[in-house]
């Protein structure tokens, strides 16, 4: 069975794996939990989870909001991955 096509709702993620083409049908509010797609399967997109994705980590000190890059991604909003030593891209 095929994936819908795009467009299920302007509230849901919608988020498309590059790979296989399945979309997110889970609300856009779902970050940092990984991408569900209707018909099974998900995927996770190496968002950061201590910044949810945004590179940046905000705290507040005396009523006042200080920001600052995400000491875990480097202010990239990624995590990095680390790579089996037996990996071959393509």
């Amino acid at each position: 069975m095929s994936e819908p096509s795009r467009g299920l709702g302007k509230d849901l993620c919608g988020r498309v794996h590059a790979v296989t083409g399945l979309e997110c049908y889970l609300p856009d509010t779902h970050y940092p939990q990984p991408h569900q797609a209707l018909f099974g399967g998900s995927w996770h997109d190496g968002l950061c989870t201590r910044c949810a994705g945004s590179g940046v980590q905000s705290e507040v000190q005396a009523g006042v909001r200080f920001e600052f890059l995400c000491a875990a991604c480097n202010g990239t909003a990624f995590e990095p991955l680390t790579l089996p030593d037996t990996y071959q891209p393509g």
